[in-house]
Formats: C-alpha cells, structure tokens, sequence
C-alpha cells in the first residue's frame, strides 16, 4: 500500500510537471515575432507623422496662396470683386430672360441694386482687413456701372418690344376670334358684304396673352360694316345698322365703335355709330345721324368742288 502510494504520488508531480511546462511553451512568445510587431508599429507611426506633416505643409501653403491672393486683390483696389460677381450674376440673368419662354426683360433693373450691395460689402470687408486703409479701383467701378446700366438698358429695350409684339399679336388675336364669333351669328340677319375688325387693347406692360373674354372697358374695339344691296331709304340702312348693334349686344361683345357703310350707283349711306350712349338710340334717332349723298347730289358737289379750286378740273381734264 506504501509503494502504490509513493507511486501514484511520483504520477501526480509529473503530470504537474508536464503541464506547466506545456502552458510555458505556450504563454511564451518567440523573440521574432516581438520584433516584426515593433517594426510594422514603427512603420506605421512614421507613416502617420508624414502624413500629418504633409497636411501641415498643404494648409501652409493653401493659407500662404490665399493670403497672397487677398493682397494682390486689395493691392488693385476695392471694386475688381464687385466686378467679377456683377459679371457673373447679370450673365446668368439675361442667359435666364433670353431663353425662358415668357420672359420678363425688367428683372436686370430690378436687380440692379445688388451691384451697389455687393460693391458696399467689398468696402467693409477692406476696411476690416486693411484696419481702415482703403483704396478703389475706378476702372473697375466705371465698368461695373457702364455693365449694370448696359443691361438695364438692353432689358427696357427688350421688354418694350417684345410687349409691342404681344400686343398686336393679341390685337390679331381677338379681331380675328371676334369676326369668326360674328360670322356665325349675323351672316343670316343682313346683307353684308364686307366686315372689318380692329381692336387696340390697353397695353398692361405684362404682354400676357389675352383671349376675347379678357376684353375690358379700356380695350377699345371698332367694328366697320359694308352692306350689299340697294337701300331706298335712309330708314332701312339705319335698320339694318341697328340690327347689328343688338347682334353684338346679344353675342356679350363690347364694341367701342360702329361704322356702316353702303355705295350703289345711285345712292351713298354712312352710319358712324361711336360710344354706348349712340348704340342705344332707336331706329329712328339713328336714321337722323344716316349721312346719305344721292348720286345728283354728288355731282352737284363735285361742281361745287371745281368751282372752288379750278386746278384740280384742270388737272382732271
């Protein structure tokens, strides 16, 4: 029992032994190792210092170019800014006018005031740097206001005539959208043979396309009236006339002035009908305001006419 004792007890001191010795092999790190480890972290540290020295060195020359760039412009004087923005910011606008579809030729003049804002910041922005010393550019000033009113003055002109424009195309517009209305419903009342639409709207200075329902009471519209045929009477004309008026009337068209008119060989109508107080007259008021010339009355005038200058007979013979 003593012997498988000690035995068992020299067992025991060797397994212990062993497996300290294992865990010793392990824990310990090969000598090697320990110095790539050193050398990559060394590596990699000198990496990171010119790294940081290279950024250094980069804002010490983005500060220094900058710093020489800032001299060089307050050494021309205050206004080469102001001129280079003012350059930018109108090239953009009219680029924006020419090219938009309904353009407004009034916005270079309306922001014409920046030049003088930005021409103001670049003199407080000197002031501050130079500590009150301050010194201007003139050229540059004289180009900028000759470029800010060149333009202002480019855009009145542009707008002027691209609003002359709308106007008569909407003056076309209306005529011809008035005369197909009207067509339609007075081509059965009476004869007419010929009808003439002119309209002259109230210029707004927007040139916004208008349509006939746009029409108000500044617009003026003037419609001219040939009648076919042969009146015996002053009274039908002026039947006739009144007929058209109520057409209008009813079709919800404001016109301004009416002007009726009829040749035949013997006979020679006029109407001029100008203003609502006239286009409300009966039949009969209007047949007193009918200017009829008979064809013997004519011929009496044109003798009258060479009495009273005898060169144009002359002339006619």
């Amino acid at each position: 029992m003593t012997e498988n004792q000690e035995n068992q007890g020299s067992i025991a001191v060797d397994n212990a032994t062993v497996t300290e010795t294992a865990t010793e092999t392990v824990t310990e790190t090969p000598p090697e190792l320990d110095e790539k480890q050193k050398q990559l972290l060394g590596a990699f540290d000198e990496m990171l210092r010119r790294h940081s020295t290279e950024i250094a060195e980069n804002q010490k020359h983005t500060f220094a170019a900058s710093e020489r760039f800032t001299r060089g412009i307050l050494k021309k004087g205050v206004g080469v800014i102001s001129l280079g923005l003012i350059l930018i910011t109108f090239g953009i606008i009219m680029i924006c006018c020419l090219f938009s579809q309904s353009p407004d030729y009034l916005i270079p003049l309306k922001l014409s005031p920046i030049a003088a804002i930005l021409f103001g910041i670049e003199i407080l922005v000197t002031l501050l740097i130079t500590h009150g010393r301050l010194k201007i550019n003139i050229i540059s000033v004289i180009v900028s206001a000759a470029l800010v009113v060149g333009c202002c003055t480019m855009g009145v002109v542009l707008n002027h005539s691209y609003n002359e424009d709308k106007i008569e195309y909407n003056n076309r517009t209306i005529a011809a959208e008035i005369y197909d209305r009207s067509y339609k419903e007075l081509r059965y009342i009476t004869d007419i043979e010929s009808m003439e639409v002119e309209v002259d709207l109230n210029p707004d200075g927007t040139g916004v396309t208008k349509g006939i329902e746009a029409l108000s009471a500044a617009d003026k519209v003037i419609v001219n009236v040939e009648f076919g045929g042969v009146y015996s009477a002053p009274s039908a004309f002026a039947a006739d006339c009144k007929k058209i008026i109520e057409g209008f009337r009813i079709m919800d068209i404001n016109i301004t002035d009416f002007h009726f008119t009829n040749q035949s060989t013997f006979h020679s109508y006029k109407l001029d009908v100008e203003g609502k107080y006239l286009q409300d007259y009966s039949e009969t008021r209007l047949t007193e305001l009918v200017d009829h010339i008979y064809i013997e009355d004519a011929n009496y005038l044109d003798d009258i006419g060479d009495l009273i200058d005898p060169d144009n007979s002359e002339n006619a013979n």
